[in-house]
């Protein structure tokens, strides 16, 4: 190969400095300050790359270019490592005061190396002895010039140390751990680097070039990435497999070898079509064999120490105390099937809607950076029929060839060949799909196999509870921030409804005197003026008319005094499940007296299975007998009153029918207004006992309803709700 080919092959290497610079440029890194720093140490370490070509520029590069060319590329390589140990004090946010004094001490080292090169000054120091050995001038520059870069990227290790120690685990942890293996690449390519071949040639240079372009890699990725894998995955995963291509490249390299010394020693008279048609066939098998052979060997000796270490993570994750959010547990169980099966392509989605209902997925996780959406399947959909009733994968290429999938509508055959996936795999909680996750290609192009369904199917039923109890306990915090919104807006209405209730109490006790105090003088006068007037009885009948009057004025404003101290002295509801039947026993009980007093026959006809209700027994028992007094006193003589429940659905109704002289129906509507002065025009006047009713049917989350005709009687129904079971 001519020097003009390997310097072409060279130049790759600052070149890729160059790339990585571009790259971490169009990133759109946000860190402003950490941009600059690392994209400067990128091109500094390019400078230095591009020091390596000299040796290849031939006899047509003058010596004072080559020259000079070297003596730059050292010093670009201190400012790369000064340059490394600025982007990792940005990087970290820490520790900056002891950065700053290792950056001081490396600067100053390397000027101090700077003037002490006799390759650029022209004064040189004398040879000396110290502990016995004759210390030069280089040593000297060489000793200040190591140590200038190398106290940088120590320092830089040290502090990312520090913080890596004190940080907690999360996916910024990650950063720090290849941030860290950057560094240490940094430093062992910088030794290599710094290696000076006797014989002139540049390899350890190039060797010490190729480890700092793999650590400015690791580096650019930590910089520019913030979802990284677990190094430690990441780099069994990659053990893995080049621990099975080195295998299959020597094992290869031997059966070639091989073939090729066997065709070579055959006899003049051997066919030698015939004898490489039995290599290519020897070979064929032979590499198949080698190529299982070698990744189930590399399974067994890595996957069970993987596949312990996620284990651990999913049981730490099983208790209900540190159960994470859902978006987090199916991107661990992401990041499991991914070390475990090696794609870098899956989805999983929440499932949504039972059995003849409509399928809904929606997005949860994903590996990449992939914009998801919801997507809804029909009730008679075929593949949500089979991801309900199955827990086995399913393959995309079984939806194409399979005849039980020929009758799948062409809308959805498109939308899930849009999605490019592989492999489906049912996530089953108990009975109930809980999710789905979806696979496409695996990273080495290799086709998924019977272990790797094994595995899924293994991890599934791992998972699957734990993502089932992550999405209830999600729905029972959103449904516990609600409940405590709803909490504190109730808070606020009592304190408003018990300042009202003080305004009221005031009110009450503030009116009531001033009300009743202007009836007592008026009594009195018109008294006095029928005194006067007694023996003129023409003269005396618009007084009493006049009095009785003010009368009716008074009782309705005794009545609304009343009506006022009860509502102001009554006691809290105290809700509790109560008996009906036993109630309106009692309520019967009270108005027998007044029932036979009036020759009225009051008839209950009791249920057996009536029943509970939750609420007050004593107010309930009074609203009763309000209603029950109200059709005794307004009944006809030998009347009846017929008491009878009736259960619909979730509500209980006592149906209280008397045989009295009935309301007019234009009367129905101001049955409830127990403050009116006007009757109904047969002398029956509406008292309290009926707005009293209401208002405690009411309180218990029922209605009263009447039905009356003039003459034919009045029906008044109670409707109350049934005690829930769970109550």
């Amino acid at each position: 190969m001519s020097l003009t080919q390997q310097f072409l092959l060279i130049s790759i290497l600052p070149l890729s400095f160059l790339g990585m610079a571009l790259y971490v440029w169009r990133s759109g890194l946000k860190r402003r300050e950490l941009l600059y720093r690392w994209l400067f140490a990128l091109l500094a370490a390019a400078v230095w790359a591009s020091s390596v070509l000299r040796f290849y520029g031939g006899a047509t590069t003058p010596i004072s270019v080559t020259f000079t060319w070297g003596v730059v590329g050292a010093y670009a390589f201190s400012v790369t490592a000064v340059a490394v140990l600025l982007a990792t004090l940005s990087h970290l946010s820490a520790l900056r005061q002891y950065g700053r004094f290792a950056l001081g001490l490396s600067l100053i080292l390397s000027a101090v190396a700077f003037f002490l090169d006799y390759q650029i000054w022209p004064n040189r120091i004398p040879d000396f002895i110290l502990a016995g050995q004759t210390i030069c001038q280089f040593d000297l520059w060489a000793a200040t010039w190591i140590a200038g870069w190398l106290i940088s990227l120590v320092a830089a290790w040290i502090l990312t140390r520090q913080v890596k120690t004190n940080f907690p685990n999360s996916l910024y942890r990650n950063q720090i751990h290849y941030w860290l293996l950057g560094l240490l690449l940094f430093m062992i390519g910088g030794g290599f680097a710094s290696v000076q071949s006797p014989s002139g040639q540049p390899g350890w240079q190039e060797t010490g070039l190729l480890i700092v372009i793999l650590a400015a890699f690791i580096g650019t990725i930590s910089v520019t990435h913030t979802y990284l894998p677990d190094l430690q995955v990441a780099l069994r995963q990659l053990f893995i497999r080049l621990a099975g291509s080195l295998s299959i490249f020597g094992l290869t390299w031997l059966v070639l070898s091989f073939i090729v010394r066997s065709v070579t020693n055959l006899p003049a008279d051997t066919s030698p079509n015939l004898v490489l048609f039995l290599a290519a066939a020897l070979f064929a098998g032979l590499f198949t064999f080698i190529y299982r052979l070698i990744n189930e060997l590399i399974r067994r000796l890595f996957s069970p120490k993987l596949s312990r270490q996620e284990a651990t993570l999913l049981e730490r994750s099983n208790s209900a105390d540190s159960l994470p959010e859902p978006e987090q547990l199916a991107q661990l169980f992401l990041q499991v099937v991914q070390s475990e099966l090696g794609t870098n392509d899956a989805w999983v989605f929440t499932a949504e809607g039972g059995v003849g209902e409509r399928l809904a997925l929606r997005p949860l996780a994903s590996l990449g950076n992939y914009s998801l959406e919801a997507t809804t399947f029909a009730e008679d959909s075929l593949f949500a029929a089979y991801v309900r009733q199955n827990r086995m994968p399913l393959m995309q290429y079984d939806m194409d060839t399979l005849s039980s999938f020929d009758d799948m509508p062409a809308a959805e055959r498109d939308r899930l060949s849009s999605w490019k996936r592989i492999l489906y795999m049912p996530l089953h909680a108990g009975n109930n799909l809980v999710g789905l996750l979806a696979l496409g290609q695996k990273a080495a192009g290799e086709s998924y196999n019977r272990q790797d369904f094994a595995c899924l199917q293994s991890l599934a039923a791992e998972v699957s509870p734990l993502l089932a109890q992550a999405q209830n306990f999600a729905g029972l915090r959103q449904e516990n921030s609600r409940t405590f919104a709803q909490n504190q807006a109730l808070a606020h209405e009592k304190q408003d409804l018990y300042e009202l209730l003080n305004l009221h109490e005031q009110f009450v006790s503030m009116v009531s005197p001033e009300l009743r105090r202007p009836f007592t003088a008026i009594s009195q006068e018109i008294a006095r003026l029928q005194t006067g007037l007694a023996e003129h009885e023409q003269d005396s009948q618009p007084i009493a008319a006049l009095k009785q009057q003010i009368a009716e004025l008074q009782t309705a404003i005794e009545n609304f005094i009343m009506i006022a101290g009860r509502l102001q002295s009554r006691e809290p509801i105290h809700f509790q499940p109560v008996d009906l039947d036993e109630i309106t026993q009692q309520a019967i009980r009270s108005l027998r007296t007044m029932a036979e007093a009036r020759r009225v026959q009051v008839a209950y006809d009791p249920i057996r299975t009536l029943p509970l209700i939750i609420g007050d027994a004593d107010l309930l028992q009074e609203a009763i007998q309000h209603l029950l007094h109200n059709a005794i006193k307004y009944n006809k003589i030998d009347g009846n009153v017929t008491l009878k429940y009736d259960v619909n659905d979730d509500q209980i109704c006592l149906r209280m029918k008397d045989t009295g002289v009935g309301i007019p129906q234009e009367r129905l509507a101001s049955l409830w207004q127990g403050l009116r002065l006007t009757g109904n025009g047969n002398g029956r006047k509406p008292g309290l006992g009926l707005p009293l009713a209401q208002y405690i049917i009411a309180a218990h989350g029922g209605r009263v309803e009447a039905e009356s005709s003039y003459g034919s009687g009045s029906i008044f129904s109670i409707y109350l709700p049934v005690a829930s079971n769970e109550e």
